[in-house]
């Protein structure tokens, strides 16, 4: 018996479908949010590592997948129609005594500056309110002024300046009332 070798072809790699984002947009007020799944949370790392600041200081995807992991608890994760465009962290506690602690608002590359933030920070409240605390608090760059200028607009006012014990740069302390 004669045994032919076939040759196969790798198959192509098929990008990630694109997001309608009109109608994503569209739909956003029936936004649903959820904690992460498995599969969610190697999107979630694939969307912070090429948002800023870790695209700037050049964390992998790998790492962060591993930050994301011991902040898995804390991640309410938000879709629309199945497709992800952002998540919040919120926890329990943070720098502020009595205040719930917004860690992160990430939204997908090509919904940025269209309100996405807002439907995301909402949620954030929600969460806080439902953790019975009075004051949301964060802590932003204060050299992101396209952050800086969203907390301000949402009512965040600034409570004082830090220094970041990861990185020993400035930081803005902001908080807000529920």
């Amino acid at each position: 018996m004669t045994s032919k070798q076939v040759e196969t072809t790798p198959a192509a790699a098929t990008p990630p479908p694109m997001i309608d984002t009109t109608a994503l947009l569209a739909d956003i007020k029936q936004a649903k949010f959820a904690a992460p799944t498995d599969e969610d949370m190697q999107a979630l790392a694939g969307l912070r590592s090429t948002s800023d600041p870790w695209k700037v200081r050049g964390e992998t995807s790998a790492e962060s997948l591993e930050a994301l992991t011991k902040l898995r608890p804390f991640i309410h994760v938000g879709k629309v129609n199945g497709n992800l465009f952002g998540y919040v962290t919120i926890e329990r506690d943070g720098p502020v005594p009595g205040a719930a602690y917004l860690r992160n608002i990430v939204v997908k590359g090509e919904l940025r500056s269209k309100g996405v933030g807002g439907v995301l920070l909402e949620k954030g409240l929600s969460v806080a309110r439902d953790m019975n605390r009075k004051t949301l608090a964060l802590r932003v760059d204060p050299a992101n002024s396209t952050a800086v200028s969203f907390y301000r607009k949402n009512g965040f006012t600034t409570v004082a300046t830090v220094v970041s014990k990861k990185s020993g740069k400035l930081r803005l302390l902001m908080s807000r009332e529920l």
